[in-house]
């Protein structure tokens, strides 16, 4: 093969070329890379002016215009050196126009360039309120979202609680896992700083300063976690598109049941330049949904007064406004300025009232609980027509005189209580920590605080049943975004009440889906009763016609056909299998 030689140029001839090159290239816009698909990121990179300003104050704003037509304004985010990025969801397909806008930096302002989408990546897209259910999830391509979620805390964190390390590797096969057993979305924090997990009462400022400022006068970010939790985002919408993330911004401000000391001391700027900053960089990711902070207190208290625990009345009213302005600012500031509107609400604290459920800016609701295994508290939010998630109940492995003692029926029995509640839950493994499912019975680990000293050695049980929940609405390509909770149609047979009872949900007269705990004990005690064989009782009576009957063992996904059975009364319905929870489906025709 002939290769033809470039005539060699003089050496300083060879400098100058290169050096006006690079100037070139950093005083021009450098985009992304084809292909750009619909529900996907395109960012732009733009080279500024590095001065002595704090280039974190820098506003400067992108427009970009899809072929609809309807623009869309975001802010470029600074990046380090010289380097902003601008970020746009791909909402269209066609040729894409962008501008950017500076007022005070000459080479970040007026920049311009076009990119064309084509077709669809393996996203689907923003989680949105349903058209046909608004306390239901679907995704932007028109589907269900079935929320089986995962605490993963500190997954994008460069560290976890004790200020560990989390490694990219323990990341991979921690998402590979929580997949493979049927998680749809995970709950991760923004990020956590090298000293680990202090929410709980090292100090206030300590941990803004730990994990988000790299300055004493917090104004300027901490670039290195930010980029951490950025990669690993941009990792999971490439990989593994089927997995969401409820996203927390900020820690909490004060000890746990106490009012926030932090954010009523910051000003209007140092407020506006972390929220803007949040919302530049991560808003374009299809697959978050925001909760501002985690584990708060929020509705008046009642708290007993220190070492007067046996005195009668010896409490005092506890009020958290300093909790409600946050929640209510960044839920207001995000909802105005959010180009991408993605679900939002605020962490309420393990059995405190969610005091929000009629503000516009609370999208859905979060809750905390402990041991709600027949999804109780779902009803008394039922009214507002948003979805309710319980987002924290019993973790398998944090503190051993609380640990669920059945934690494969404990937790597929709360997934699936709340799903025909109408609601949804999490899972709770090792909060402290990102180790992969698979590897928990080959890694031992001890709580930092809480945790009494003990060490746990044992495998993780609690997603081993999840994914036959996930697989029987995807292969019968249910959607419960079609039906509404009617437990009043259901009884066990036995005669089991609260939360043992069966729950039921309807499609209107033609379906009925009922899931029967079977349940020996309640509590951290929940276990199958493994001496009886479940039945129900179904209220057929305003309806007609007959309905073929199905039975799906929970724990392995076993499915049953049993016949039919005329509609017009009350019917009895009986498991075919002994000590075993279950799924019974009634479907016309």
């Amino acid at each position: 093969m002939y290769v033809m030689k470039r005539a060699a140029l003089p050496f300083a001839v060879t400098i100058l070329v290169l050096a006006l090159v690079r100037c070139a290239a950093s005083a021009a816009a450098s985009p992304m890379k084809a292909p750009i698909r619909k529900f996907d990121v395109y960012e732009v990179l733009l080279r500024g002016e590095v001065s002595a300003r704090n280039p974190f104050d820098a506003v400067v704003t992108a427009e970009f215009v899809p072929p609809s037509g309807r623009a869309q304004t975001v802010h470029a985010f600074y990046d380090g050196a010289d380097l902003w990025r601008a970020r746009v969801y791909v909402s269209e397909t066609g040729e894409w126009r962008w501008s950017s806008r500076c007022t005070i930096d000459r080479r970040l302002d007026g920049q311009s360039g076009s990119f064309t989408a084509s077709g669809s990546s393996k996203s689907r897209g923003r989680l949105l309120p349903h058209s046909r259910n608004s306390r239901q999830w679907m995704t932007e391509d028109g589907r269900w979202f079935l929320n089986l979620s995962d605490t993963a805390y500190f997954l994008l964190s460069p560290h976890d609680a004790s200020g560990a390390k989390v490694s990219d590797d323990d990341v991979k096969e921690y998402v590979r896992d929580a997949s493979n057993h049927g998680i749809t979305s995970l709950r991760c924090f923004s990020m956590i700083g090298p000293k680990g997990f202090l929410e709980g009462g090292s100090g206030f400022m300590q941990s803004w300063r730990d994990a988000i400022f790299e300055n004493d006068e917090l104004n300027r970010l901490r670039l290195d976690h930010f980029q951490v939790a950025d990669r690993r985002l941009r990792w999971l919408l490439d990989d593994h598109p089927e997995i969401y993330v409820q996203f927390i911004l900020f820690p909490r401000g004060s000890r746990w049941r106490q009012d926030d000391q932090l954010w009523n001391k910051f000003t209007l700027a140092q407020k506006e330049q972390v929220m803007r900053y949040m919302i530049a960089r991560y808003a374009a990711y299809p697959q978050l949904f925001w909760l501002i902070v985690n584990d708060a207190h929020y509705a008046p208290d009642r708290i007993v007064l220190p070492g007067q625990a046996d005195m009668p009345g010896a409490f005092k009213a506890a009020a958290y406004p300093n909790n409600i302005a946050l929640a209510r600012e960044v839920g207001s500031y995000f909802r105005q300025h959010d180009p991408w509107q993605h679900p939002l609400s605020t962490g309420a604290a393990r059995q405190v009232d969610f005091i929000y459920g009629n503000e516009p800016w609370a999208t859905y609701i979060h809750l905390e609980d402990a041991h709600d295994l027949g999804a109780t508290r779902y009803e008394e939010y039922h009214r507002f027509g948003k979805p309710v998630f319980l987002g924290e109940d019993r973790y398998e492995q944090s503190q051993s005189d609380r640990d669920p003692r059945d934690m494969n029926y404990f937790q597929r029995r709360l997934f699936w209580s709340w799903l025909l509640a109408g609601g949804s839950a999490n899972y709770g493994g090792r909060w402290w920590v990102v180790h992969p499912y698979s590897q928990t019975g080959r890694r031992a680990t001890r709580p930092p605080r809480g945790g009494q000293g003990t060490e746990y050695t044992a495998r993780l049980t609690g997603l081993d049943s999840v994914r036959f929940i996930r697989d029987y609405f995807t292969v019968r390509g249910i959607e419960l975004s079609e039906f509404e909770p009617a437990p009043a149609l259901v009884q066990d047979s036995g005669g089991a009440k609260a939360i043992r009872a069966p729950k039921l949900m309807r499609r209107g007269d033609d379906e009925f889906l009922i899931y029967h705990p079977n349940a020996a004990a309640d509590g951290r005690d929940a276990c199958v009763d493994a001496a009886t064989t479940p039945s129900v009782v179904v209220n057929l009576n305003a309806v007609s016609g007959t309905f073929a009957v199905e039975w799906y063992r929970v724990t392995d996904g076993t499915a049953k056909n049993d016949g039919v059975v005329e509609a017009g009364g009350f019917r009895t319905l009986r498991s075919p299998w002994h000590g075993e929870d279950c799924v019974v489906r009634l479907r016309r025709g």
